[in-house]
């Protein structure tokens, strides 16, 4: 992701790792029942059915909901000074 103000641009990346315990295929089979997993990046949803699932999470949290909050706000506060 990159930010820009006409006179920098500020870029960043980061990777973010969810590890999944092993899953039955009843598990998995009630999972995409559910409807859940359709229309989401991956399959799933880390703030739904899914995290029951989630045996570790190596990165930012709310990077894999989606946007990391925290990174952002680094790339953010480059030009915001106190």
């Amino acid at each position: 992701r990159c930010l820009s103000d006409w006179s920098s641009d500020v870029c960043s990346s980061d990777l973010s790792q969810v590890t999944f315990a092993p899953l039955r295929a009843e598990d998995l089979k009630a999972y995409v029942k559910s409807g859940e997993p359709m229309g989401k990046a991956g399959a799933y949803g880390i703030q739904g059915m899914a995290a029951s699932f989630v045996k570790s999470i190596q990165g930012s949290h709310s990077g894999i909901m989606g946007l990391p909050l925290y990174e952002t706000h680094q790339l953010l506060s480059h030009w915001v000074k106190e």
